[in-house]
């Protein structure tokens, strides 16, 4: 179902207040870069009774890139159709990274079906979630506690507060899948290497990576080692950052330090290489889970030896590496995609609502 672009009520944009400050990247209404002609790329139909959909406004706005993604799961899905006005929705969807969370504005208890997706790092809940008297529906990204890159236990034992992933959007598809043999770099490696707390593993990942490099002797102009596509969530597309990872044949990921779950990793599978990225649990909790060395390579984050000799042998067989990185792309493309989140959401939900 097509719909047009997102915009507040009357009764959502008054409800902001007029205290605001308009200058805060927060509190500044961004363009969700979406294109509403595109079509669904599922072929099989979705069985079941539609809902019109309302993608709430908060008054806060760092959370381009979740929008993006509620915007084209709810738009595409065949069930779902976006509504500009809450007043003509059967579900409320508040999307919240918390950004600015004393700020924001949760639905009011006049609306029944409100779904809250927590897009928020770390593993807190949701500071303001006792205010929402109709909620149907509790996702939680960033579900697990993890130290220094290892799991360590969920966030929460409330059965009602579910785990979520991101996904991949048709933005970030490479569609032209060019041949291992036509690529650049055997090796490439974009994350971060700065001194925040949440890069502390990423900067050893990178420091295995250069190892790896290094012992190997690739030649200059073979591997791609550098910091891009780090302008944030809220911001645009890094063109060159898309350009790597298409001329990649292996792309080396990692998740916070903190917790789980980033656009990285989608990002990478939809570029048609094989991905490496370090043990995750949230994978395992979606449908159509991501097998090891079936559609991508997990690694041990603590052990350098192994994630070398993992890279050592992928790019010295290339065809196998090429054969995993298309079964990845493929799989996202298959069953991880901004509907197939929602369809992860309906089949949660469905028996709650208040119709």
């Amino acid at each position: 179902a097509e719909a047009p672009p997102h915009q507040p009520s009357q009764k959502q944009a008054s409800s902001t207040g007029d205290d605001l400050i308009p200058t805060h990247p927060c509190l500044t209404k961004k363009v969700i870069p979406h294109n509403f002609s595109m079509k669904s790329i599922r072929t099989a139909s979705h069985q079941g009774r539609s809902y019109n959909v309302n993608l709430w406004d908060d008054g806060t706005y760092c959370k381009l890139r979740e929008m993006m993604l509620n915007t084209e799961g709810f738009s595409l899905h065949p069930r779902t159709t976006l509504v500009h006005s809450p007043d003509d929705a059967d579900i409320i969807v508040w999307v919240s990274t918390r950004g600015m969370w004393e700020r924001e504005v949760p639905p009011p208890n006049n609306y029944s079906n409100v779904v809250l997706l927590d897009y928020a790092d770390g593993c807190t809940l949701h500071q303001s979630l006792g205010q929402v008297k109709h909620l149907v529906g509790h996702f939680k990204r960033s579900f697990v506690n993890r130290i220094d890159g290892v799991f360590k236990h969920n966030c929460t034992t409330d059965q009602s507060v579910l785990p979520f992933a991101y996904s991949g959007v048709q933005a970030f598809i490479n569609h032209k899948i060019n041949s291992y043999k036509q690529r650049k770099y055997d090796v490439t490696n974009m994350l971060r290497n700065g001194p925040s707390i949440t890069d502390k593993r990423r900067k050893i990942i990178v420091k295995y990576t250069k190892s790896f490099v290094q012992k190997h002797s690739l030649k200059d102009g073979t591997y791609f080692i550098g910091n891009l596509g780090s302008q944030g969530a809220n911001s645009g597309f890094d063109n060159r950052y898309f350009e790597v990872l298409a001329n990649s044949k292996i792309i080396v990921t990692a998740n916070p330090a903190g917790w789980e779950g980033d656009f990285r990793l989608w990002e990478a599978l939809l570029s048609g290489a094989l991905v490496f990225v370090d043990q995750m649990a949230i994978l395992d909790w979606m449908l159509y889970s991501f097998q090891h060395k079936k559609h991508l390579i997990m690694y041990n984050p603590m052990n350098q030896t192994e994630f070398e000799n993992l890279l050592e042998y992928y790019v010295e067989n290339e065809a196998e590496a090429e054969a995993i990185g298309l079964r990845g792309y493929d799989h996202t493309l298959a069953h991880h995609m901004a509907e197939d989140r929602v369809s992860y959401i309906l089949n949660n939900i469905e028996s709650k609502l208040k119709l």
